[in-house]
């Protein structure tokens, strides 16, 4: 029986991945670890509490995520845990250095310490900065080009993970880039559970300036998929010549190859919840430094382990639509305890 060591367990993407895992091998021991700060949401794990070990723990603490290793002898470690939203990076960077940084390294200490099997850490597209309008798309040979705070502080955690790649050749560590997530229990501070949550309580959906920036698509069960391929892949050791090439080196670029203005993603978002686009759009203030494109190409996951996105995105959208229709309880006990989630600039 493995044992499977989950970070920010109760977030977006890490919560799915719990349930994945509780679908995918109902034998498993998972140790769900977070440590509750804005983004999580313990209530994401309510339906599969009875077969997860809950930890309350700061990633960047390695005293506190030592004792976790030493306790439940992992097999398996998945880093999701990240602050990770844009707008709020930029109000109070140095949490998300605290996390997306010093919390990357720390995780990676303890695998050091604590060998695992495999150690995947889950970054994000957004690493590679911003997409020139004539360029095709960033690969894992791109160099890092972060130009926010949460981009950064991502790319510093990406940094250390390729660092120890090359140090420690005996650890088997790999990492991810992904394109915009979508789906169930994300919290509505981000585009498309905002909107859907503001039309449901009669408010227009918020659109950042002129809504023309590029946007890759990739349903969030689709991405847990590409997560576990990836922590299972059978991969040859790093070669040298990586240390030229970071396209070597164990890590791969998730997407759907699905592009959207956030213009045209709201629109349909409102047409599903049966309303008319032209009088439930509102265009506010763009945020400062606001990236206008960005596109991942998934080739090298597709190629080397057969990954391809299985949840077409006029579906998957529709789906998800509807799961916050259907979940209004969820939604409404997140903003009675966190207050509005909408950012004004």
């Amino acid at each position: 029986m493995s044992t499977y060591l989950v970070t920010g367990a109760a977030g977006f993407i890490g919560a799915n991945y719990v349930h994945f895992l509780r679908r995918e091998d109902p034998d498993a021991r998972i140790v769900a670890v977070d440590h509750l700060g804005f983004a999580s949401n313990l209530p994401n794990l309510d339906s599969v509490a009875d077969g997860v070990t809950f930890v309350r723990a700061d990633i960047a603490d390695l005293e506190t995520m030592m004792g976790v290793y030493e306790e439940h002898k992992p097999d398996f470690v998945v880093n999701f845990a990240a602050e990770s939203h844009n707008d709020r990076a930029i109000s109070e960077p140095t949490i998300f250095m605290h996390s997306n940084g010093v919390g990357a390294q720390v995780m990676l200490e303890c695998s050091r310490k604590i060998p695992v099997r495999s150690h995947v850490h889950v970054s994000t597209i957004e690493v590679y900065g911003e997409l020139p309008g004539t360029a095709g798309s960033f690969d894992e040979s791109s160099p890092l080009n972060a130009k926010t705070p949460y981009s950064a502080a991502k790319a510093a955690g990406d940094q250390m993970v390729r660092a120890y790649m090359h140090t420690y050749p005996e650890m088997d560590i790999r990492m991810t880039h992904c394109a915009n997530n979508y789906g169930p229990y994300q919290l509505p501070e981000k585009l498309i559970p905002l909107a859907i949550t503001n039309i449901l309580r009669g408010r227009k959906a918020p659109l950042y300036g002129d809504g023309l920036q590029m946007r890759d698509w990739l349903h969030v069960e689709d991405h847990c998929r590409a997560i576990h391929a990836v922590l299972h892949a059978r991969l040859s050791k790093i070669e040298h010549d990586a240390v030229f090439d970071s396209a070597k080196l164990p890590i791969f670029d998730i997407s759907a190859r699905h592009e959207v203005t956030n213009v045209e993603l709201i629109r349909r978002v409102i047409e599903l919840l049966e309303k008319d686009p032209e009088e439930w759009i509102e265009h506010v203030p763009d945020r400062p430094n606001h990236d206008r494109r960005y596109l991942i190409d998934p080739s090298k996951i597709e190629r080397d382990l057969s990954w391809r996105p299985l949840v077409e995105f006029e579906t998957g959208l529709a789906e998800t639509v509807k799961w916050y229709v259907e979940n209004q309880a969820w939604w409404e006990d997140i903003f009675a305890r966190k207050g509005e989630l909408q950012v004004s600039w």
